[in-house]
Parts: C-alpha cells; structure tokens; sequence
C-alpha cells in the first residue's frame, strides 16, 4: 500500500513557460529573433525601419515578452518607446509582465506595471503573474502586482490552485505572509479540495503553516472526497515537526478519512521505511506525538475493503496490528507502552503475530536479512507482550503458518520453542511443511494469492527436525508438489 500515491496527483498543473509559448511567434521574425538574442543594436535599428502598428501588433508583444523574460530593462524602454503594447498577449495569453514574473527580479516587474499592464491578465491555462512570482518567491514582485490590484484569490483553470498555494508548496513563506496580507483566502480550496494548509502539510512547510494557523487557517478542515486533514496529510508523509505543530493548534488525533484510517493507522503502515534507521525513527516520533496529544492506540479500522497484497484483509485492525504488518518494531513497542491492546484481532481472527510473521506479505518478494531480523524482533516484543501463538486467523492461518509461507526460520523456532503446533492445518489443508514445499493441496482451488509457490528446503528440514509429520504421513492431500522452481508435474492420486 503506497499512502503517498493517494495523498496527491501533483502539486501544481503544467505551468507553460515563455520559451515555448512564444515558438511560433519568433520563427523568421528578425525583431522577434533579435529581441530573444539580446542584441540590442539590432532592435534599435530595426524599431527604426518598422511602421509603429506593426510594433504594436504581435510582432512588438513578442518582441517585449523576450525583452521582459530575459530581463532586459533597456531593450524593454526601446520597445515601449517605439510602441510596443504592454497590455498585449500572445496566442498563449502570455503577456510582457508573466514573462517579467517568472524571472527572479522584480525591476521588470516594476517597470511594466508602471507602463499600464494590467496585473489579472492570465495565460489561457488561467495562471498569473502573481502565480508565478509566488512560486518563484519574487517578493517585490507579488508586493508590486498586489498593489495594482492583482487579484490575490485568482484561480487556475486546470487545478483551480491560487497564488498562496503556489507560494506553500514551493516552500516560499515570505510570499505567504504577503499575500495573506493582501487578502488571500486562507482557507479557499482548489478544485481537488486541497487547502493551502494541506499543501504545506504534504510538503513539511512548517514555516508556511505557522502564517496560515496564525492567519486563521482551520487545521481539522477536510479535504472533500477523502476527509484527508492536514494531520492526516503529515501523518502519512511522516512530517514529525508538522505533525507537532498541527496538534499543538487542536488538530483532532484520532481524525478519520474516507477508509476509516486515522492518523495513527496511516503512519504505522508507512512500508517505505524500509532499512532506512531515520525513517524508522521519525514513524515512532508521529506516533509518540499523536498517542500524547490522545490518540487512541486501540482504534479499529472500519474497511471490509482494506487488504495486504495477498488479500488478507485488515478489516478491525489496530494501529498495532498495521505496524505489526510491515515489522515496524518501534512503533509496535510504542503502541504498547501507550495502551495498546495485543489481543485485538481483526475481524477474521488475524493477530498481530501472524501479520507479523509475514501473513500479509508477498512471498516471492526477496527479504533481506535486516527485514528478516525485524520480524524476529516484532515477533520476540508480542509473544512477551501475551499474544496468543495458536491463535486461528482468516485462512485458518497461525503465525507458524505465516512464518513458514516466508521462510523465516528464526521464527519458526521461536513460536515452536513456545509451543506452536508444528502439524496445524489451515483451511486449505495445509501444513507449515506442505507450505515449505509448495506443495499444491485439493482444497487451495484456485485461490491463487494463497498457494505456496517458493519451494524452501531449509525451512522443511528445520520443521520435520521439529516435530513435523511427514508430508506422506501428515494427512495432506496433495495435488502437485514442486521442486526448486520447477513443477515436477506429476498428479498425485487423490484418497
């Protein structure tokens, strides 16, 4: 499960820069070619020898846009001078003071909007000058359009985003407090429903976040369609410093979006953490946040739809069980410590230990040996913690089902050191050692993300060394046994 992936598409919608707006404008125009070249000289003498309507046609807005995107002040006066239009736009609506904005100066800025240019003028997508000297972080230039009268809540066509979310996600807090101070909305949404707070919370921008919450900005306002809140937003994305910030200005902790996953659900099934000991460490933080701000540890997910990648479903699961799933150690141990309850199943019996041992995970997935130790750790901190080793799961499944559908032996030994029985079939009528295997049994049918097809010689070795019944003696019927990788594509009769 990827929480980023529905987090956001983007952050902002293609934004067309001047160069290849103008492309049509400046073949074979030797104004246009000179004016993007630089040469002044050449525009000087040109401007002489051309009628001053076709300088104030397209040919002349065209010319001043190069003028303007290269910020060229001189050139700029020849051409307004000689007539050019500083209102006009190109076939793209890009005007003389969008191509201002887009740079990183402001006196071109200036200059235009003190020659008339009309600062609402917006390309066809919808975006502004002031949407780009946002973005850019141009302060002069946002304070300079917003004084003529720029309109500070203009939306773009495509993802009906404003100036101040182009400003918080692109990390430009200077520019958030100035437009808030020239009447930005603080709360508007774009047409995804996405907030500025809530794009300064995908982002981390704390900075720009604490300008919105001073300017009002309401921290538990929901997304639409997924009622995703910016602490749910930072949660996911494992943004400590914004998590903190949020619930330190009343972000509700136990916040629920449109799957029934609160704040703690989302950040304790981060599986991106992989090995990655920072990563790792930043989870535990949200979670110890959110548990001291109230979180309830023992929220249950309500989502008859929520599955892993083999379809174990995780409907009733706790914030513990969904860490327990991706062997985040840490955050299982901190769960626990808060309250959590290591009895709690989910809805078909699933426990923290079998997601542990690897009953949602997919078994032709390589796992390295730092992974295969984190689940040994995960599986150590819940046995002692009281989980129930036999317990009976979806699929009739114990952890030492799960364990050895993974190979991991180091568990395998754990839970039959405390107890497990080593011969307990599944629904399937498997065995632990007819799934070390990859034994095909009569009743697995075609539930084909269930069927063992890794064949692990090691781990059958340690199971019949355990205890385990032969598989022609353990009562298996079998269907089609493998070897290696390859099916020996013998039927074996059915009893």
């Amino acid at each position: 499960m990827n929480i980023r992936a529905l987090m956001l598409a983007g952050l902002l919608g293609s934004t067309i820069f001047v160069g290849a707006a103008l492309a049509a404008d400046t073949s074979n125009v030797p104004l246009v070619t000179a004016a993007k070249q630089g040469d002044r000289d050449a525009v000087r003498s040109l401007l002489n020898g051309i009628p001053q309507k076709v300088i104030a046609g397209p040919e002349g807005t065209a010319a001043l846009v190069w003028a303007a995107s290269r910020n060229d002040l001189e050139m700029a006066d020849l051409l307004l001078r000689a007539g050019a239009d500083v209102k006009a736009a190109n076939e793209f609506g890009a005007t003389p003071l969008y191509a201002a904005a887009v740079g990183a100066e402001a006196p071109m800025t200036v200059k235009l909007l003190a020659a008339g240019a009309d600062a609402n003028t917006a390309l066809l997508s919808g975006e502004t000058a002031l949407m780009q000297a946002a973005r850019r972080g141009n302060l002069e230039a946002v304070r300079a359009l917003l004084a003529n009268k720029a309109d500070p809540n203009a939306q773009d066509a495509r993802g009906g985003q404003t100036a101040l979310m182009w400003a918080v996600s692109q990390g430009q807090s200077a520019v958030v407090d100035e437009l808030l101070r020239g009447g930005a909305k603080v709360d508007a949404g774009a047409k995804s429903g996405f907030t500025a707070l809530m794009f300064a919370a995908q982002k981390g921008a704390v900075d720009s976040a604490r300008i919105l919450l001073r300017a009002g900005a309401d921290p538990n306002q929901p997304q639409k369609g997924t009622a995703f809140t910016p602490l749910l937003i930072a949660s996911a994305m494992v943004h400590t410093q914004f998590v903190d910030l949020m619930l330190d200005n009343g972000a509700k902790p136990d916040a629920v979006d449109w799957r029934g996953y609160t704040a703690l659900g989302l950040v304790v099934r981060d599986s991106h953490y992989g090995l990655d000991l920072a990563r790792k460490d930043q989870i535990v933080t949200v979670v110890k946040a959110l548990l001291a701000h109230g979180a309830n540890p023992n929220f249950r997910l309500k989502q008859p739809k929520a599955l892993t990648v083999i379809e174990v479903s995780l409907d009733g699961a706790t914030p513990l069980l969904l860490a327990a799933e991706v062997n985040n150690t840490g955050a299982v141990k901190a769960l626990l410590d808060a309250g959590a309850d290591p009895h709690i199943t989910t809805e078909y019996g699933t426990t923290a230990l079998t997601l542990a041992a690897g009953a949602g995970t997919d078994e032709q997935r390589p796992r390295p040996p730092e992974e295969r130790a984190l689940a040994i750790e995960t599986a150590k901190l819940l046995v002692e913690r009281g989980v129930d080793i036999h317990a009976v799961g979806q699929f009739g499944w114990t952890a030492l089902h799960a364990a050895a559908y993974q190979g991991l032996t180091d568990v395998i030994q754990l839970l039959v050191s405390k107890g497990a029985n080593v011969n307990e079939m599944d629904a399937f009528g498997q065995t632990p050692l007819s799934i070390a295997l990859a034994v095909l049994t009569q009743d697995i049918g075609h539930r084909r993300l269930q069927i063992p097809r890794r064949y692990r010689q090691e781990v059958a070795d340690l199971l019949l060394k355990l205890g385990a019944t032969p598989l022609d003696k353990s009562g298996v019927v079998v269907v089609l046994q493998r070897t290696g990788d390859e099916e020996l594509g013998r039927e074996v009769a059915q009893e």
